[in-house]
């Protein structure tokens, strides 16, 4: 079987589908009556029993069992859930099949009596678990249509996740915060890619988060983004940063400029909190057309630049005050981006998280690990999840201040778009 799936989207690298299609199978017209059954399941399905959905998908694709696994929250771990919730303890992705299948996005075929398909689940372009199933005997193929199967399923999950805690539940492989639960229903999903940009974040300790947050949207030919890193630790920074984030995403919404967007932020930081507090940030636009990043740096840590698989150093803004202390905006920075450049917006909790020996993690070893990955072909989701953890592992003990980052790729478009525009 040679199945896999690209920044999150799943396809056939046989291109009339010989392999995957392999006599013995359903052909897609077979599929048919059943998948018309999956749709009455998905529209009938109670909020928070997907599980029963999960039978049905076994039942389409002819497997013998099947199993859901869910991401944590930090992307370390895979959780089975049925219709009680989790089951027994989490299982780390590192040195497991399931592991493998989630952080290389490949459909992965292992063992016999059963033999266990692993199908990576991706919400559009998001990475949110893993579909096992069980074949004895195994034909060496999944039926012609497995893939919109597959993409029923995740929409129906998502979709009815909203009304229940059944996901969200076995999402955590320990226990959240106040502060963390609230920090991580502000976010958008962890990662987006279209043909003109790949964008990705994460935030740790994933369980203690408290004022680091960030933010997008892909709007028509745009993307538009901040990074946020407010002062003080629990659910006074965490306060603080939802409502920096939500201010600039309600100026972003009714098409208010950049400068009255953090103003906007400021002013609400300053009237409701005090002068004593205050969130350093970045925020602004990637125009895909013409690669112009316009920004404003509210006395945050300067992004990274990685181009032509090297470290093109730092992108420059003369820093305006901190949203909340009431200054104005310094300089709207303006830079022309290429296509393949990666840039790297980050909270100096990344560089200043020590090893037990003390040695801080540090630009250096920031910026290698960047440069490895883009040459490496590592995508952008895979890069950001891979960082999270080097600097996890690298502290070892816990970090002693909070840690985001947001990944973004201005994408190389192949030669079949660019032929199309």
């Amino acid at each position: 079987m040679d199945a896999v799936v690209t920044e999150g989207k799943v396809g056939n690298q046989a291109a009339k589908g010989d392999e995957i299609n392999g006599s013995g199978t359903p052909s897609e017209h077979d599929l048919a009556p059943d998948l018309a059954r999956l749709l009455d399941a998905a529209a009938r399905l109670t909020p928070g029993d997907g599980p029963t959905l999960v039978d049905a998908v076994r039942h389409v694709l002819n497997a013998q069992d099947a199993r859901l696994f869910v991401a944590d929250y930090s992307l370390r771990c895979l959780q089975e859930i049925d219709v009680s919730g989790p089951v027994g303890g989490p299982n780390l992705m590192v040195g497991t099949i399931a592991g493998r299948a989630f952080t290389s996005g490949e459909v992965t075929v292992t063992g016999d009596s059963p033999t266990v398909v692993s199908i990576p689940l991706v919400d559009g372009t998001d990475r949110i678990g893993i579909l096992e199933l069980d074949y004895e005997p195994w034909a060496g193929n999944l039926p012609d249509g497995w893939e919109r199967v597959v993409a029923v399923f995740v929409m129906t999950l998502i979709v009815t996740s909203r009304y229940s805690d059944l996901w969200v539940r076995a999402r955590r492989s320990e226990p959240l915060t106040a502060a963390a639960e609230v920090q991580w229903d502000l976010l958008p999903p962890l990662s987006c890619s279209t043909d003109d940009v790949a964008v990705s974040g994460i935030l740790e300790p994933a369980y203690e988060i408290g004022g680091d947050s960030f933010d997008y949207a892909i709007n028509g030919a745009q993307l538009q983004f901040a990074i946020v890193d407010a002062i003080g630790h629990g659910m006074s920074a965490v306060l603080m940063s939802a409502a920096a984030i939500n201010s600039l995403r309600s100026a972003r919404r009714t098409g208010t400029d950049i400068v009255a967007a953090f103003r906007g932020a400021d002013q609400l930081i300053q009237t409701r909190f005090g002068d004593s507090y205050y969130v350093t940030g970045q925020f602004g636009s990637l125009d895909f057309d013409t690669g112009i990043l316009t920004w404003v740096n509210a006395g945050h840590v300067l992004p990274m630049l990685v181009r032509n698989g090297t470290y093109a150093g730092e992108l420059t803004c003369t820093p305006s005050m901190p949203l909340g202390l009431g200054g104005p905006v310094v300089e709207v920075a303006t830079h022309q981006l290429q296509r393949g450049d990666r840039l790297l917006f980050y909270t100096d909790g990344i560089t200043e998280s020590r090893s037990p020996d003390g040695e801080h993690f540090g630009r250096e070893r920031l910026s290698d690990f960047l440069v490895r990955a883009a040459l490496d072909g590592v995508p952008v989701a895979e890069t950001a999840r891979r960082l999270s953890a080097n600097v996890i592992d690298y502290v070892d003990e816990g970090l002693n201040d909070d840690a985001t980052l947001l990944l973004i790729e201005y994408r190389e478009r192949d030669s079949q778009t660019q032929a199309m525009v």
